[in-house]
């Protein structure tokens, strides 16, 4: 795993500390963000699609009324290698440091930010990065998440980026003459 790939992980391990503080900072938030534990091997329904980053190291998922986004199955894969707590030797205060650290990176693994779909008014690829337009106050956090120095949405290929595009905005279509 890149050492830059540790900043991104200790940020999901906060954000999942954070969503379990007192509950009336949520409240002054206009949307709330939600984390799910979706992993990113859930089969895909029609209509649904997952995209990675470039590098591979994170994705960003359309699933049913919802928008989720984290690391990718190869970043979780190597990062659960990684911090195997079964690797760790030893039986002093740093091995036990060492486990309860890589105990709590394991614990939000799988931890994905998510917002509904209803949120977003549309979204577009403006030859850069994915840009999002919401129906009311944009959620903290998830616009400028990085990894290696570069905004999430601008992460993904361009081809791929397009294809979430036409995909969300295909399902907003769906879901509006549904209700």
């Amino acid at each position: 795993m890149r050492a830059s790939m540790l900043p991104f992980m200790l940020f999901a391990a906060a954000t999942v500390v954070g969503a379990c503080r007192n509950r009336d900072e949520d409240a002054k938030l206009p949307m709330r963000l939600t984390y799910t534990v979706d992993a990113p091997t859930t089969p895909l329904k029609e209509g649904d699609m997952r995209i990675a980053s470039v590098d591979g190291g994170v994705d960003l998922a359309l699933i049913g009324d919802s928008i989720s986004g984290g690391l990718s199955q190869k970043t979780l894969a190597k990062v659960r290698h990684d911090t195997d707590t079964n690797a760790v030797e030893g039986s002093g205060l740093s091995a036990s440091i060492e486990k309860m650290v890589k105990g709590t990176v394991q614990s939000a693994l799988g931890t994905r930010v998510a917002f509904p779909l209803a949120a977003v008014s549309d979204v577009r690829y403006d030859g850069r990065r994915l840009v999002f337009e919401w129906t009311g106050e944009p959620p903290s956090g998830f616009m400028h998440a990085k990894v290696d120095n570069k905004e999430v949405l601008e992460s993904f290929s361009a081809a791929d980026a397009q294809r979430f595009v036409i995909a969300v905005r295909a399902r907003k279509r769906a879901l509006g003459r549904q209700m």
